[in-house]
């Protein structure tokens, strides 16, 4: 969820490449060197009792029934999703976070279902969950957005009069915003985003670990010269090495998902967060919870506001995950979706 910026263009040649006088070698080797610097590892922590209410806010409950249901991509990929069945002509499409599942949505998806009187969907990721691809990998760049179009065609397909919302939380938002670049979201009535990852340059981000950091062990940590590195690669369209992982979580070795790949994480959100905001053209509710341990709710507000015509609320009392199932958020969500 992290990108640096070095595009731009001077006289037909990218910064990055009048940096290095046109000198392609020279760049080849200083993208080499960084790309190959050691990547982050952690010190071993001792287990602590997790704190009940952090627990709750994770969504384990597994209260709403659902079904099994299959999008397939134009890769000819399975995505898979619990369908929460409704008879109305509004479907909510439900996007989770980073190194989450559509299976820790249950809760969020009943509430949702119970506020819009919406079918639901919860989607797990290409690469997360019970969906086809590599865990933390995409094939391309973008490829996330690409796979929620073509789950939006299908659903569009079956219903060609209704209605289709995305909700979405944190990675889920930025993917929401990359979909929303790409000119899709005539397609799409409304975007409802939870505590979302708006961009990779996002003024809401908190302070990440970079590797290396000898302070108290995070849960995620950060190959920032790696991501340099392959940026200034993809600048002269180099994308040999994009399956490189850049993102690195804190958990045993026998999590499915324990890295981002750097074209992973470019896909998770727009590169530039104004960019993202202002392509979209529908309504937008935006949800952030002034405990949110990710995000400052304050500056997402402001850029939120600054850049769309999207209502934004701080929610108070709420978390990062606990956003999805606070009551005060849903009465808001019920009353945004009555008057569309």
């Amino acid at each position: 969820m992290i990108s640096l910026t070095l595009a731009g263009k001077v006289e037909g040649q990218s910064i990055l490449q009048q940096y290095f006088n046109g000198n392609k070698d020279s760049l080849l080797t200083e993208a080499a060197r960084l790309i190959n610097m050691p990547a982050p590892t952690f010190k071993p922590v001792k287990q602590a009792a997790i704190d009940p209410t952090v627990l709750t806010d994770l969504g384990f409950e597994q209260d709403y029934k659902t079904e099994d249901h299959f999008f397939i991509t134009r890769d000819n990929k399975k995505i898979f999703s619990y369908k929460f069945p409704k008879a109305s002509q509004n479907t909510i499409l439900l996007l989770h976070g980073v190194g989450s599942t559509a299976w820790l949505q249950n809760k969020a998806a009943g509430l949702l279902q119970e506020a819009t009187q919406a079918e639901i969907f919860a989607i797990d990721f290409r690469g997360h969950g019970q969906s086809e691809g590599k865990a933390g990998d995409v094939d391309y760049i973008n490829q996330y957005a690409d796979d929620l179009s073509d789950i939006i065609e299908t659903v569009k397909k079956g219903k060609p009069n209704g209605k289709i919302f995305i909700a979405a939380h944190s990675m889920g938002g930025g993917v929401t915003l990359r979909y929303a670049m790409a000119n899709h979201q005539q397609k799409i009535d409304g975007f409802l985003l939870f505590a979302p990852l708006i961009g990779h340059n996002s003024p809401a981000i908190r302070k990440v670990q970079a590797a290396g950091s000898d302070s108290t062990e995070p849960f995620m940590k950060i190959h920032f010269t790696r991501i340099i590195g392959l940026k200034m690669l993809n600048e002269i369209n180099h994308h040999e090495q994009d399956s490189l992982p850049v993102l690195f979580f804190n958990l045993p070795e026998t999590m499915p998902l324990r890295q981002y790949s750097y074209r992973a994480n470019i896909s998770m959100a727009p590169d530039n967060y104004t960019d993202g905001l202002k392509s979209v053209k529908v309504p937008m509710l935006v949800l952030i919870g002034d405990h949110d341990e990710v995000f400052a709710a304050d500056k997402l507000k402001k850029a939120v506001i600054d850049n769309s015509k999207g209502k934004v609320y701080i929610i108070q009392g709420a978390s990062h995950n606990g956003i999805r199932h606070n009551a005060q958020a849903y009465k808001l969500i019920q009353n945004w979706f009555l008057n569309l």
